[in-house]
């Protein structure tokens, strides 16, 4: 009897995911919200962190409409035509969206969806996210103390991505806008 009171009080308890949902249930459903974050990669060969770190922010709003900033990087979305700007050759490309891509960016924008998603606590203290494919490995890790989302680990093959300082904000506009007077346009629909 004392074995099924134990398992069902570990189900009732909300996880540290469930609660950092919560806590952002107003941003999370926002029609216009956004999330900065660093990113760095490590090699599984040598179990060591790149030294380099890259600054990211996601921007979404309605209908598939998004900015995503990586680096010197822009890609904007209007819902049909995708833009890509690089601050480094001052380029505009035009092209196709790739839904791949395109699901992966718009996962965490749907409260109900993130909410819904399959957890199992590991080992390592992470929590297990299905998410992007099965043939991925999606952790997320909190602060114990403050129940603070620190880090998201992605192993993806032989990569290791570390999504870390993560902040969502709401916004109150989206701006698609890319790229300058002088920048150079190629059309690859």
């Amino acid at each position: 009897m004392i074995k099924y009171i134990f398992y069902f009080s570990i189900c009732l308890a909300a996880n540290p995911l469930d609660q950092w949902i919560e806590e952002h249930e107003d941003i999370l459903k926002q029609d216009i919200k956004s999330v900065s974050f660093h990113l760095n990669f490590d090699s599984k060969i040598y179990d060591t962190w790149n030294d380099s770190i890259i600054y990211g922010k996601i921007t979404v709003g309605k209908k598939k409409q998004f900015r995503f900033e990586m680096g010197p990087r822009t890609v904007v979305s209007n819902g049909t035509v995708w833009k890509s700007y690089d601050k480094r050759t001052d380029q505009i490309f035009l092209q196709e969206p790739d839904k791949q891509l395109e699901r992966s960016l718009l996962s965490w924008v749907k409260y109900k969806k993130i909410k819904a998603l399959p957890i199992k606590m590991e080992r390592d203290g992470g929590y297990r996210i299905t998410l992007l494919g099965r043939e991925n490995d999606v952790r997320a890790y909190f602060d114990p103390d403050s129940g603070e989302l620190e880090s998201i680990i992605i192993i993806q093959g032989e990569i290791r991505s570390k999504i870390s300082q993560i902040i969502l904000e709401k916004k109150e506009i989206l701006d698609l806008t890319i790229g300058q007077e002088s920048t150079i346009t190629f059309d690859l629909r």
